[in-house]
């Protein structure tokens, strides 16, 4: 237990030993020492032999006071290990618990990168792939997609925040989410990109019918297809159009293409609309039909119209939320 040379990532032991409590807790050699210091403190009986091993490991003797430290650990551990009856059976190796493992292969990591090669990585994989099948995770996480989840994400909550985020951005979103972790967050960013997302598709596919009218009117009037052409010999004619058009209003079905038709067709003949006219009647009509399909919470119960406005609300909150926090890093 002597050595003049110090290791990479060595320590003084009697310093640290007295000033643990100081020291960086990023540190896991400082986190070995900690932990000893911890059981000497409160419970020496729970020191282990692996407690003893990797204090020795890791620390460099330079005085006699710290050799005595590191012998009485190891004479502890070994006190311990007969107090317990954990001595392995003869011609048996001592069996190392896993967290210990783990946490002496993280050290050594920290200690020496440069060591790390793909053999070795692809062994670690191995491991950790049977280890997730040990504890039953048929959704096993990818540790390696969390930087690309990030990523995702910034850019996702600037349009999550506006309301403009597409479905498709909200499925690679869930997509990457369970692919990284296994599992996606209940009422976390994706949850919510859905929502948005799936509302900004509602109300498109609303508007898509009154829009696609008012696109093809502002299109290049030298262009004509079959429809336009048909609309301009009812302008011209409106007795044309008011006998195409009767029908649907009396049915239910009148459109508002059919209300601007005949709004314009008044308007040429009589420099204005009559009030409770055809042209009038074609309105209320169309307007009964927009809002009996722009209401999706018509047919709901009150129950269901009560959660579903709770549920808005809340997304209305975390929107809010995301908002205060983009201009926070502004």
């Amino acid at each position: 237990m002597s050595g003049a040379t110090e290791k990479p990532g060595s320590m003084r032991t009697l310093d640290l030993l007295k000033k643990s409590q100081d020291a960086p807790a990023d540190d896991p050699l400082v986190g070995i020492v900690k932990d000893v210091i911890h059981k000497l403190q409160n419970n020496p009986t729970s020191i282990t032999t692996e407690d003893a091993r990797r204090l020795s490991e890791n620390t460099v003797v330079s005085d006699l006071q710290t050799a005595k430290i590191i012998s009485a650990v190891e004479a502890i551990a070994s006190s311990s290990a007969i107090i317990h009856q954990v001595d392995p059976t003869l011609g048996q190796a001592p069996r190392t618990s896993l967290p210990t493992i783990i946490t002496d292969l993280k050290a050594a990591v920290d200690q020496n990168p440069n060591d790390v090669t793909t053999e070795v990585l692809k062994n670690a994989q191995n491991v950790v792939s049977k280890m997730q099948k040990a504890v039953g995770h048929t959704n096993a996480p990818h540790p390696e997609l969390q930087a690309q989840l990030r990523e995702e994400i910034a850019k996702i909550e600037p349009k999550v925040a506006e309301g403009t985020v597409t479905i498709e951005e909200a499925n690679h979103l869930h997509s990457l989410e369970a692919r990284a972790h296994g599992h996606t967050e209940k009422g976390g960013i994706t949850s919510i990109a859905q929502s948005v997302a799936a509302k900004r598709e509602r109300q498109l596919s609303l508007s898509s019918g009154s829009g696609s009218s008012g696109i093809r009117s502002r299109a290049n009037s030298k262009t004509f297809i079959p429809q336009d052409q048909s609309r301009l010999d009812k302008e011209s004619n409106p007795k044309n159009a008011e006998d195409a058009i009767k029908p649907g209003i009396e049915q239910g079905t009148a459109s508002e293409d059919d209300v601007k038709l005949l709004h314009s067709c008044e308007t040429r003949a009589h420099g204005h609309t009559e009030k409770g006219g055809l042209a009038s009647s074609a309105q209320s009509v169309a307007a009964k039909k927009r809002q009996d399909s722009l209401s999706d919470q018509t047919n709901l119960t009150p129950e269901a119209r009560k959660n579903l406005t709770k549920h808005e609300h809340e997304i209305s909150q975390k929107l809010a939320d995301m908002s205060v926090g983009s201009q926070a890093k502004v």
